[in-house]
């Protein structure tokens, strides 16, 4: 009654609507530079994310380069804190301090 087994062929198609999103890969390398340990897994975000265009799946690199780009620039913001705290330290002990020492 029924005939022999069938094959089916199942074909997915991805829709693509717009651009192909940033990975953010230079901002996180320079993040990298300036924080280290944040800006490493910023790095890493971003070549994840680039894995993930590379197989097509666009929802999967958008998902990683927003991990990426937030990482990158908390990087940078806690970089800039420390450099601007440790200038002010120096320019408060170098300018007003040390020569009050002195005298």
């Amino acid at each position: 009654p029924y005939p022999g087994p069938q094959n089916q062929v199942m074909v997915q198609q991805l829709i693509v609507s717009g651009p192909a999103p940033r990975t953010y890969v230079i901002l996180s390398w320079i993040s990298c530079v300036f924080c280290f340990p944040i800006g490493l897994v910023a790095v890493i975000k971003a070549h994840e994310a680039d894995r993930y265009l590379m197989n097509g799946d666009f929802d999967g690199a958008r998902r990683s380069a927003q991990v990426a780009k937030y990482l990158a620039i908390a990087a940078l913001v806690i970089a800039g804190i420390i450099i601007l705290g440790v200038t002010g330290w120096l320019i408060f002990f170098f300018g007003f301090l040390l020569p009050s020492i002195g005298s």
